[in-house]
C-alpha cells in the first residue's frame, strides 16, 4: 500500500494509455462524445503525472506556499489523502462516463471539473506563488480546456445540451469540486500528525524549489 501512496500518479498513466488504445481499436463504434471523454480522462492522468512526477512538486506548493503549512511534508495534504482524492474520487467522475455517452450531464460534470483546474492552477496557485506556471497548468491548457470546449460544442450541436442541462451540470460540478477540493481535502482528511508524509524525493521536485523546501 505504501508503494501506491508514492506512485499512484505514475501507475495512473497505465489506464490513461489503455483508454487511448481502446479508442484506437474501437474508433469505428465510438461516438464523438466518447472520444472527447476518453481524451479528457487521458488528460486527467497526465495532469496528475505533471503535478506529482514531472516536473512535480505540487504537494510542496500547496502545503508550503498556498496553505503556509509548518509541516509541508504531511499537512494539509499527505500521501494518503492525495492518493484517495486523485484516484478513487476523480476516476469515478472521469472514467465511467466514457461508457455512458448519452448521460450528457455526467459528462459535463467531468468537463467543468476540469475547467475548475484552470482557476486553481492559472489563477489561485500562481497568484500565491508569484509565478506564471505551476505543475499541472500545461495539461489544463492543452488537455482539459480544449477537450471540454469541444465536448460542449458537440453536445450542443447534437441537441443534447441546453440551458437546463448546462445549469444542472455546472451546479453539480461546482458542488462536487467544493466537496472534494475543500471539505474532504482540507477539512476532513488533514492530520498534522499524519503517518503518511510525502517522500523526500516528492519534496525535492520543481514545486519544492518554489516553496523553498528544496
Amino acid at each position: 500500500m505504501d508503494f501506491l501512496r508514492h506512485h499512484w500518479y505514475d501507475l495512473g498513466l497505465i489506464p490513461g494509455f489503455l483508454t487511448l488504445y481502446y479508442m484506437r481499436v474501437n474508433y469505428r463504434t465510438l461516438t464523438q462524445a466518447q472520444e472527447y471523454l476518453i481524451l479528457n480522462f487521458f488528460a486527467l492522468t497526465c495532469h496528475q503525472f505533471e503535478e506529482y512526477r514531472f516536473p512535480g512538486g505540487f504537494p510542496a506548493i500547496m502545503n508550503g506556499i498556498v496553505q503556509k503549512s509548518p509541516t509541508p511534508d504531511r499537512w494539509p495534504l499527505n500521501s494518503n489523502s492525495s492518493m484517495l482524492i486523485n484516484t478513487f474520487t476523480t476516476y469515478c467522475i472521469y472514467f465511467p462516463v466514457i461508457f455512458m455517452p448519452d448521460q450528457t450531464i455526467l459528462g459535463l460534470v467531468s468537463v467543468i471539473f476540469g475547467f475548475q483546474q484552470f482557476v486553481i492552477h492559472a489563477i489561485n496557485i500562481n497568484k500565491a506563488a508569484g509565478t506564471i506556471y505551476t505543475p499541472g497548468l500545461t495539461t489544463v491548457l492543452l488537455g482539459f480546456i480544449p477537450n471540454g470546449v469541444k465536448y460542449i460544442q458537440h453536445c450542443h450541436a447534437a441537441g443534447r445540451l441546453g440551458i437546463r442541462e448546462f445549469l444542472i451540470g455546472f451546479v453539480s460540478a461546482v458542488s462536487f469540486g467544493y466537496l472534494i477540493l475543500n471539505k474532504v481535502t482540507f477539512t476532513w482528511l488533514p492530520d498534522s500528525n499524519s503517518p503518511y508524509p510525502f517522500s523526500a524525493s516528492e519534496l525535492s521536485r520543481f514545486g519544492a524549489r518554489l516553496a523553498g523546501i528544496a
